[in-house]
């Protein structure tokens, strides 16, 4: 990559990530809308995540913009001296100054709006279990990083017009230097945090070989953003005076805006693809290959303790942002009566889980938990 990358580099950079994320945003949105049953019942999340695809194209926007002037980040004395001298060239690089002060925010609210999409979903998947203890504890923890990380920009720089003067009185209205060492610090560590939330569970999960195969792909990208982030600020601090950071935050935003909409994906691939018959016709195979005939599709618990623990990481759930209810009273604590499963009633459970991920309503999520319940 070169040390000063294109104003082409970056549009092109632009150009490939948008549609790949307008795709995934839309299809989002159809998923719930397959799941909820109607456009007008997406949840809370879903509403974010409009907001937060928002704020990433307008990021897209103005990064395009920034890339095309320049800003009071001016280290050359002679270089300054031909922008104060040249009214024009002033004025493009105060109005440069003030659209990385709007890019910053929208590069914040789409980090932070993708965080709070994905802790939505994770709480809501660890319904009657302890993780939501931790996530608890990351949503607590990604609230205060989010604070941490606004409020030194309004506090290092003053006035707040100082941002975009010339020449610059202060390096840090220019350079940033001291807050990006904030948002690196908070929004590295609230990503690690977000990691660790999945991680045990596709580690421990027993699920098909393509159920699983997705959640790992998922799961890399969600490692590739911390990877872009890392580099974000490290062009940032090395290589002071260019536009490399302009590429990374392209990367690692677009990276960030497809893991969240990908997790969602699940009700639109089923109906549109029937990957839900495909997924569930190699786990059959793969089970009687072994001799051990047809394996349920429930949620386990990995345990033979009551405390809960999640196992089978159910897809479709991830898609329609309901909680896995399928973890019934074995997991809270009572103790439960071990019946053989029969053909009978494995179909039966099949059909009822299928209705219930696709949006059905409460009552068949309670028949299909103490279902699931009888078993344990």
């Amino acid at each position: 990559m070169p040390a000063f990358p294109p104003t082409r580099q970056v549009l092109m950079e632009s150009v490939i990530f948008w549609p790949i994320a307008l795709v995934l945003f839309s299809g989002r949105i159809w998923s719930r809308t397959i799941a909820r049953k109607s456009i007008s019942a997406l949840q809370a999340d879903d509403y974010v995540m409009v907001f937060t695809f928002l704020c990433y194209t307008s990021l897209l926007i103005f990064i395009q913009v920034s890339a095309m002037f320049g800003t009071n980040e001016i280290g050359d004395a002679s270089q300054l001296a031909v922008v104060l001298a040249d009214p024009r060239l002033f004025k493009e690089h105060v109005f440069g100054s003030k659209i990385v002060v709007a890019s910053n925010q929208c590069y914040l609210f789409t980090l932070w709006g993708v965080k709070a999409c994905l802790l939505t979903l994770y709480y809501g998947l660890t319904h009657r279990c302890y993780e939501r203890l931790f996530v608890k504890f990351v949503i607590g923890y990604t609230l205060l990083a989010f604070a941490a990380t606004e409020m030194p920009l309004f506090i290092i720089c003053r006035p707040f017009s100082a941002y975009w003067s010339l020449p610059s009185k202060n390096l840090e209205c220019s350079t940033y230097h001291t807050y990006c060492i904030f948002q690196t610090v908070f929004n590295i560590s609230s990503d690690i945090l977000l990691l660790c939330i999945p991680a045990p569970l596709i580690v421990k999960v027993k699920a098909p070989p393509v159920k699983k195969a997705v959640l790992v792909c998922i799961f890399s990208l969600g490692v590739f953003t911390v990877m872009a982030a890392s580099l974000n600020k490290y062009y940032n601090f090395t290589l002071p005076n260019t536009e490399v950071y302009m590429v990374w935050h392209i990367r690692e935003a677009s990276t960030s805006v497809m893991v969240a909409n990908l997790m969602c994906w699940w009700p639109l691939l089923k109906k549109t693809f029937g990957w839900r018959r495909f997924v569930q016709s190699w786990g059959t195979s793969s089970g009687r290959a072994r001799g051990m005939g047809v394996r349920p599709r429930t949620v386990t618990t990995g345990r033979k303790s009551g405390r809960g623990e999640l196992g089978d990481v159910d897809l479709e759930r991830m898609g329609s942002g309901d909680p896995i209810t399928g973890i019934p009273e074995s997991i809270a604590g009572t103790p439960s009566t071990s019946t053989p499963p029969t053909p009978e009633s494995e179909a039966a459970e099949l059909e009822m889980a299928g209705d219930c991920y696709a949006g059905g309503g409460d009552k068949r999520e309670q028949d299909s938990a103490q279902s699931a319940g009888n078993r344990f």
